[in-house]
């Protein structure tokens, strides 16, 4: 009895050739070519939302302020190192707990390092960066070389005009305080934001209490007409640093922590590495596009060119100048 024995044949499995190979690598590289600058646009998208979101949760924790106190949180409680707008909102914005590690009636040097340095994500834009700390070496003098949260939001201080000290064009200003009577400053408004002794000294004038000048009715331009808060122009490489006015954010030692101005002195930044000679006074963005976000008196944001006129800047800044803002924004 014989076997049939059957056999298969073996069949030789073909493989890509090198042009296939290179037709395929090259499908790839187009498809992320075209999903990179998709991705970075949604990331973008991403972080300008979440801007807009934290100046309008600052604005509406201002109104919130003005509807308890009476008035506006000032710019800064007084000049040296005491406590800036950013304290003075916290309990508006879920952060009581930090607002209560605080004395607001000292400076900035004897507060616990808890108060100085907890970082509120609400005061950073994420297209900028994540929050971080300014370090001891950029928070000499009155701040008493102690490191202090950053924050990326600052609240308008007007035109740059001054044409009136104490009654200054913008809706946030400096607070009318009372401290101790007796050596160095004495309690009472002469129109200058006090204590102000030069140089002042370590540990800071207590103060016995304090106001905000302005309110919204004294916004007589209109409310929708008016800046309160936008995005302070940092440059690339300047983070944290004193002389780009982005040292300890809660210290009002230095104008320009907390405050900036608008207009044609002061206009919005060409980008993050615009070298303006007032560059450490002036709002910027480093969003995409040229657009710098703020935060109307009204709570509403808004998205501003650099390349808006500056003269309607400057009459955005003003709340009082009954100046005819003749441009869309």
């Amino acid at each position: 009895m014989g076997y049939h024995i059957r056999r298969s044949r073996s069949r030789r499995r073909r493989g890509f050739t090198l042009i296939e190979l290179l037709v395929v690598i090259a499908i790839i590289a187009i498809l992320i070519g075209l999903l990179v600058p998709a991705v970075q646009k949604v990331r973008e998208a991403a972080a300008r939302m979440q801007c807009s979101n934290n100046l309008k949760q600052l604005a509406l924790a201002c109104h919130n302020y003005h509807d308890v106190s009476g008035c506006l949180p000032p710019a800064r409680v007084a000049r040296d190192a005491y406590a800036t707008w950013p304290v003075l909102v916290m309990p508006y914005i879920e952060q009581d707990n930090l607002y209560k590690q605080w004395d607001v009636h000292q400076g900035f040097s004897v507060q616990n390092q808890v108060a100085r340095e907890t970082t509120v994500k609400t005061f950073f834009c994420p297209a900028r960066r994540a929050p971080m700390v300014s370090p001891a070496n950029q928070n000499n003098g009155p701040n008493g070389g102690l490191a202090g949260a950053c924050g990326d939001y600052a609240c308008c201080a007007g035109d740059g005009t001054n044409r009136n000290l104490y009654k200054a064009p913008g809706p946030m200003l400096n607070g009318h305080v009372l401290v101790p009577a007796g050596p160095g400053p004495q309690a009472g408004d002469n129109g200058v934001d006090q204590p102000n002794a030069n140089p002042p000294a370590l540990p800071l004038v207590p103060i016995l209490q304090f106001t905000g000048y302005t309110n919204l009715l004294s916004i007589t331009d209109g409310t929708s007409n008016t800046l309160l808060i936008g995005e302070k122009h940092i440059r690339i490489g300047h983070l944290g640093q004193s002389g780009d006015g982005d040292a300890a954010y809660y210290s009002g030692t230095s104008y320009d922590t907390a405050q900036r101005a608008a207009g044609s002195g002061y206009p919005i930044a060409q980008g993050p590495t615009d070298n303006n000679s007032r560059h450490r006074d002036m709002f910027g963005s480093w969003h995409t596009g040229g657009i710098c976000l703020f935060a109307l008196a009204d709570g509403h944001v808004v998205g501003l060119r650099n390349s808006i006129d500056v003269k309607n800047l400057g009459r955005l800044a003003d709340r009082a100048d009954g100046q005819t803002i003749t441009t869309d924004y």
